[in-house]
């Protein structure tokens, strides 16, 4: 019934956990897709905020709330902002903080990890949280361990 919010996507808890563990080495995977999975963590872009993956958004670990707040805001997303291409590609780190914020049609979703301190949090909401608190709480939470 719901499909259509989530462009068809659909997934359940393990699925999330399974998804956060193979993008920080914890699971056995075939070896070709553990290479694809893990080249989506090269930095290819600089920006004032974070470092630019094929996927991902990166910052140095441990990273402030307020650093992630600015990088995943509206304002940063939507205004041109000044970026310096990483020639040669950054190659991937685990000393960082590695995130994705995203939402459709009301919904709203975040997902963090910290390879090197095998952390990550998955939040799904049946509603559009605003980024800074979908950030907040992950920060909030990840920082206590």
């Amino acid at each position: 019934m719901l499909w259509a919010q989530a462009y068809g996507a659909k997934s359940t808890s393990a699925d999330m956990v399974h998804f956060l563990k193979s993008n920080m080495h914890m699971t056995d995977l075939d070896e070709r897709l553990q290479a694809a999975v893990t080249n989506t963590h090269t930095g290819y872009f600089q920006t004032a905020a974070m470092t630019q993956d094929l996927i991902w958004e990166q910052y140095p670990y441990p990273v402030t709330l307020e650093s992630l707040q600015q990088g995943n805001s509206a304002d940063f997303a939507l205004k041109p902002q000044p970026v310096k291409a990483l020639v040669p590609p950054m190659a991937p780190r685990d000393d960082v903080w590695i995130n994705k914020t995203g939402s459709t049609n009301g919904f709203g979703a975040y997902v963090a990890f910290v390879p090197a301190r095998r952390l990550g949090i998955v939040i799904l909401a049946n509603k559009n949280y605003p980024n800074a608190d979908r950030i907040a709480i992950a920060h909030r939470i990840l920082s206590g361990f």
